[in-house]
């Protein structure tokens, strides 16, 4: 089953270096040489980002989704023109590589409050075009340890971590156990992303997973104003 997702993709140089660090360009599906991380063997560093790989280099403003009955992928393209028409430019100061719990991430600093409003503008007024959770959906999600509030979150919006509770972050590796080779690859990024100016989100990106498991493809950019 085909699922959507909205997203925030940089272009130009931030895409290329962040899809060079994944080890894929979501724009056509080409797997890209990772940069090499001394003492850590290149296969293992696949492995290491595979489920980040998958989804494409990103930070999420509406969780993958399914479309509601009776809705279409192009209603959803012109709800996001008319919406990006009306939105201005956010920027964020250089992010930083940090860690949010086990995995790797690109992480902004300072005042996030016009970020975070954003965000959650996404999720609400794209809302409608998302189906209901299936039952099987929900108890994955409820596996995960949420909070109460999180909880409550999932059933109104299908994700946990929104509102109050989103957190923007462009994912870098997979989950980590604590140990040297997390050591390497934080050390890595931190290198890889030392040279990247300040980050603007100037847009919308439509993403879509063609069906379960699949990897998410890019599938058009939506620009501010």
């Amino acid at each position: 089953m085909i699922r959507y997702a909205l997203y925030f993709a940089p272009d130009g140089a931030w895409w290329q270096q962040g899809s060079r660090w994944l080890g894929r360009d979501a724009t056509n599906s080409q797997l890209l040489p990772q940069p090499t991380i001394a003492g850590l063997d290149s296969s293992l560093q696949r492995e290491l980002s595979s489920d980040a790989r998958r989804y494409g280099f990103h930070a999420t403003l509406k969780a993958p989704f399914q479309l509601a009955d009776g809705r279409t992928e192009v209603e959803l393209r012109l709800a996001l023109q008319k919406f990006c028409s009306l939105q201005t430019h956010i920027q964020i100061p250089v992010p930083q590589v940090q860690w949010m719990g086990k995995f790797l991430a690109l992480r902004p600093t300072g005042d996030q409050a016009a970020l975070n409003d954003f965000a959650f503008a996404c999720v609400s007024h794209f809302d409608d075009f998302r189906a209901p959770m299936s039952q099987a959906e929900l108890a994955r999600r409820q596996k995960m340890p949420l909070s109460a509030r999180q909880n409550e979150l999932l059933l109104e919006w299908g994700y946990p971590y929104t509102a109050e509770e989103f957190r923007f972050h462009m994912t870098l590796t997979d989950r980590l156990d604590a140990g040297p080779i997390a050591d390497s690859l934080h050390a890595a990024a931190i290198q890889h992303f030392s040279q990247s100016e300040a980050l603007v989100i100037d847009g919308i990106t439509l993403f879509m997973e063609p069906e379960a498991g699949a990897d998410f493809e890019l599938l058009a950019r939506f620009p501010f104003g």
